[in-house]
């Protein structure tokens, strides 16, 4: 074991970074592109770019307007505040509806912690607020009369006082609280540090009063004219309902060898992501294969021929969801394309299938040397696949694995939790795994990760990029659990991360209450598990925390509040044991959405997995403890030694 003073003068040895790699900080900042919306006339297309900050703190929000046609640059019509997220931490797409004059838009925005609407003309003049109340704006529809209907949430000032209400008074602990969480305005919501509650639906939340009549009224912005809004005109703000695929649709896409069944698609087949019509009555299908690459085929009316228009090495959509459609204009869709070497940016792409970029809004350090590439293995006798970034010069490099989803440009897998990009500035290939869909049950599912996750090491060993012994592993939501999964029956890992709840006795005690049965049936549905006191046995065989000697590689923690409370009995053995250091996220949802909690994430994640793979340390002073909290870390195998502090981290220098 290294003592701290040898550790210090590691610290004093170790070389900077290479400039120009890429930063946990660049990767928390980069912006994004949604709200894509084509004006009646078919000229226009505004789009809302979300640009996170770590300085401020918040998700910035601009919008943008371009010409169908290409033919001039995007113009800014400005900043409305701040971007919202739901309960599940997932930022909420830009919402903007246009006039039908097509010479204006409405946007739903929260600024300066208030939800509201705001117009803009397309010229670039500004926005101006039309509609901010004492309860924020839920939704809204232009009508085709110009009249803007809104329905309003309970006023700020009333969920304020109903929430100091509860506390004053005690609260009653039925179903719908969470009792892992801080009761009192433990979560953000729209800003503001707000109470929660739960719903029917699994781990749904709302904030209190949310099942209070809403107020819905109609805006004449000509007249200025404020009113209740008819019926019909209320009924304009619910959502229609998916259309299903018409017997016609679906016999052609068929027919094309396009699968619409995901759980039945094998390797080869097309999936259906989005369809939209354009106005020559033709329609356009995206079409994405297991590895999330899309493809848009064109079929004109009357035909039943798909005819590819433009093939993608990642997502061709309309934002972070490979199943939102492009925008469609009667002379090309406006896209957002963004792929393992692409970060976002919208695209123009004609009815020819010529592509031209529109607007780049990241200034993303160029590769440096990194090379992104979707890759595919055989497992069993089927193929996996998944995006692997790693540095591009010869030999064998540690490997870092994060198992989920892997659309678009991968900056840290589902959730955004593993810094990529850095982690192979740094020398150690990562790649992120596409989930196996088999698998009847989650035990089953885990397994399949895990033969997965081998084959994927077996493989890039035979190809002798990576090294075997020095592999690390990381995950969100089931990503987590499959990471806890291998680390507890396989001796593949060196190091491990994981960042939300794991299925332990205490998350089903915190959890199996009266008012919250439909949690106890996933429980007994999905994971086969019972009562912990009545069905032992496979509680033992599924819970991360039932035989912690069986786990050999260091497990870094960083979880959500609510989820580390759920998790206690894993966090606890794990530090018992000297096995794992746990760090909580206060006011954070399942995916930490705040760009300094991403940036703290990234920093560690990539400083932990560097440690334990690389045996590098960060020369920064401040982070000196940090290396002495981790070398008391591990079992005797593990344990640190002065190699750890004698490496260089120049990842891709020809000196390594």
């Amino acid at each position: 074991m290294v003592r701290p003073a040898m550790l210090l003068l590691g610290l004093l040895a170790v070389a900077p970074p290479a400039v120009g790699q890429t930063s946990p900080r660049a990767i928390a900042e980069i912006a994004d592109i949604s709200g894509l919306a084509t004006s009646p006339d078919g000229a226009w297309v505004v789009y809302r770019i979300e640009r996170p900050s770590t300085v401020t703190n918040s998700i910035d929000v601009d919008w943008y307007i371009v010409r169908a046609d290409g033919a001039q640059p995007p113009r800014a019509l400005g900043r409305t505040g701040t971007a919202m997220w739901d309960d599940a931490g997932t930022v909420l797409p830009g919402e903007a509806q246009w006039a039908p004059d097509s010479r204006s838009i409405v946007v739903r925005a929260l600024v300066d912690g208030c939800v509201g609407l705001w117009e803009s003309k397309i010229d670039g003049s500004g926005f101006h607020k039309i509609v901010v109340s004492d309860g924020d704006i839920e939704a809204f529809a232009i009508l085709p009369d110009g009249v803007v209907v809104a329905r309003e949430g309970p006023p700020r000032a009333a969920i304020a006082r109903a929430e100091e209400d509860e506390r004053e008074r005690g609260i009653l602990a039925d179903g719908h609280v969470d009792l892992a969480s801080p009761l009192y305005r433990g979560s953000l919501v729209n800003g503001r540090p707000s109470t929660q509650r739960f719903t029917e639906d699994w781990f749904e939340r709302r904030p209190l009063l949310s099942n209070v009549p809403r107020t819905v009224r109609a805006y004449e912005l000509e007249s200025g004219t404020v009113r209740a809004a008819t019926e019909a005109e209320a009924a304009s703000l619910d959502a229609a309902p998916e259309a299903p695929l018409s017997a016609r649709t679906s016999g052609v896409l068929q027919a094309n060898n396009v699968c619409l069944d995901p759980s039945l698609c094998g390797d080869d087949e097309l999936r259906l992501s989005a369809q939209a019509s354009l106005p020559d009555g033709s329609t356009v299908f995206t079409l994405r294969d297991r590895s999330y690459r899309q493809s848009i085929y064109r079929l004109p009316a009357g035909q039943t021929d798909l005819r590819l228009l433009i093939a993608s090495p990642g997502l061709l959509s309309g934002g972070r969801d490979d199943r939102t459609p492009c925008a469609t204009t009667p002379m090309a869709l406006i896209c957002v394309e963004a792929s393992p070497s692409v970060p976002p940016r919208l695209v123009r792409i004609g009815l020819n299938g010529q592509q031209t970029i529109i607007h780049t809004p990241n200034h993303f350090p160029d590769s440096d040397g990194l090379l992104a590439e979707t890759i595919v293995w055989q497992v069993g006798g089927s193929r996996a696949s998944g995006v692997l970034i790693r540095p591009k010069i010869p030999g064998r490099l540690p490997l870092f694995i994060t198992y989920y989803r892997c659309p678009g440009f991968v900056r840290g897998g589902l959730g955004d939790e593993y810094p990529l990009h850095a982690l192979a500035a740094h020398g150690i290939a990562s790649l992120c795994i596409n989930v196996q869909p088999h698998g009847d049950t989650v035990g089953e599912r885990y397994e399949i990760g895990l033969e997965t996750i081998k084959a994927a090491i077996s493989d890039l060993d035979r190809r002798e990029l990576v090294d075997p012994a020095r592999v690390g592993m990381g995950g969100l939501s089931f990503g987590s659990e499959v990471t806890m999964w291998t680390a507890s029956h396989s001796q593949i890992l060196k190091a491990a991360a994981i960042s939300s709840v794991h299925v332990t006795p205490s998350y089903y005690w915190f959890n199996a209450r009266p008012g919250r049965e439909n949690f106890a049936r996933n429980l007994e549905r999905y994971w086969k598990l019972g009562p912990p006191d009545q069905d032992i046995a496979r509680w033992k065989q599924m819970s991360s925390s039932a035989d912690i000697t069986a786990i050999s590689a260091p497990i870094l923690m960083q979880l959500p509040e609510n989820e580390m409370r759920q998790s206690i009995e894993l966090v606890s053995k794990l530090a018992t044991a000297h096995m794992g250091e746990l760090h909580v996220f206060p006011l954070a949802p399942h995916i930490k959405v705040e760009p300094r909690q991403k940036l703290a994430v990234y920093e560690r994640n990539l400083d932990w997995f560097r440690f334990w793979l690389k045996g590098e340390v960060d020369p920064d002073p401040s982070k000196a403890a940090q290396y002495r909290r981790w070398l008391k870390i591990g079992r005797q195998e593990n344990s640190a030694s002065t190699e750890r502090t004698q490496r260089s981290v120049s990842a891709i220098s020809s000196k390594r």
